[in-house]
């Protein structure tokens, strides 16, 4: 299936973006204006679906340590309707052929070594095929191409059938780009990542490839593993933001903040994985929503209970977040909360350096350091003056 590189919000996100400058430049009103740059204008919530999604998880065709239809059945039962498994150089992909897999060679010597004794043999090594048409899931083609060393980096490939085997850290983002893929970064404030890239690594692949949709806010090794990678992601993120500063700048591109599981063992799931806002669950809905960032992404333990966002409100020189289930709304800019509230206003809460903000709706427990609560995060808001 070849997928449309461009979706039609994106060519509406474009027009907003020329025809709010073109009333800057012609209006001579002396009172202030700005508008709303976001992914969510236009949504109709009444109408829209809430997919749950996970685009990261591994099976024992590669390092995981359940087999395919085991982390299919996982996730449905949980309610997700998207997901993608995504082992290292290989698509384990489509779930209607998932018995003529394999295990990998890593994974015989874990059960040989009895390091896998109390998970059942048959969740392991013998592979079910799934179909998801019958459970009502949208199944994505994705692979890890698990690249390292200096600026180089593990990435997410889906929709593409791209691996990156035996391919150099460009020719695989050039390959997918070229295939019409998405792409994003994985867990880059993990220390492999952290210890080899900078702010102009990722700034230098965010203006080469356009297919290269996001990068990693949060992952479920954040809460399990490594807390710091919390606060290593806000900050990578709001430096790229700050680079590629408002719609009106002409070096300006939109990425947006992911959130997934990373699955590898059998108790971690349900921590980092996406909402996405599609009009119909299919294949090209679904890539249309990560294309354009129509998404939430969500933070919190392994099998939580996350806030649920229901709509956002525009007005016209504020924002109100509607949803349940979180006791504050935290609004950032530049790695820091500048106002805390459902309701957001430029000219009440900002301040004139503003270009941008995005919420952060949690529970008054949420503590990575601590491993509790649970939030859901928006994509950014962008402000045109």
């Amino acid at each position: 299936m070849k997928f449309k590189a461009l979706s039609n919000r994106s060519k509406v996100i474009g027009k907003t973006v020329i025809t709010v400058l073109i009333v800057i430049i012609s209006g001579c009103s002396q009172t202030p204006k700005i508008e709303w740059i976001s992914p969510y204008k236009g949504v109709d919530w009444d109408n829209i679906i809430k997919a749950k999604a996970q685009f990261h998880a591994h099976t024992t065709v590669s390092d995981g340590w359940l087999a395919p239809h085991a982390v299919v059945d996982i996730y449905h039962e949980l309610g997700y309707q998207v997901l993608a498994i995504t082992d290292h150089w290989i698509t384990t992909y489509p779930w209607s052929e998932f018995s003529s897999f394999e295990p990998s060679p890593g994974t015989f010597r874990r059960v040989e070594s009895g390091e896998m004794d109390n998970i059942p043999r048959e969740i392991i090594l013998d592979y079910q095929n799934r179909d998801p048409g019958e459970l009502g899931m949208v199944a994505v083609r994705g692979s890890e191409p698990s690249h390292t060393g200096a600026g180089k980096h593990h990435i997410v490939s889906l929709f593409s059938g791209i691996t990156g085997y035996e391919m150099g850290f460009e020719e695989t983002l050039s390959a997918i780009e070229e295939a019409g893929g998405l792409v994003s970064f994985a867990h880059p404030a993990r220390d492999t990542e952290w210890n080899n890239n900078t702010v102009d690594d990722y700034i230098y692949y965010f203006d080469q490839y356009r297919q290269l949709y996001g990068i990693d806010i949060f992952t479920s090794y954040t809460f399990s593993r490594q807390p710091e990678r919390w606060t290593r992601a806000r900050q990578l993120i709001s430096d790229i933001l700050r680079h590629y500063g408002s719609p009106s700048d002409d070096n300006w591109r939109p990425v947006w903040m992911t959130s997934t599981d990373d699955m590898h063992r059998p108790h971690e799931y349900h921590s980092g994985f996406q909402i996405q806002l599609v009009e119909n669950l299919d294949e090209q809905d679904v890539y249309n929503s990560l294309l354009d960032g129509c998404f939430f992404w969500v933070a919190q333990p392994y099998g939580g209970q996350h806030p649920a966002i229901e709509s956002i409100d525009f007005g016209k020189t504020g924002i109100t977040v509607n949803g349940n289930g979180y006791d504050q709304v935290s609004w950032y800019f530049n790695n820091e909360v500048i106002h805390t509230g459902e309701t957001f206003d430029y000219f009440e809460n900002g301040n004139d350096d503003l270009f941008y903000v995005y919420f952060v709706a949690h529970t008054s427990d949420f503590s990575v350091d601590e491993g509790t609560g649970s939030a859901v995060g928006s994509q950014p808001f962008w402000i045109l003056k």
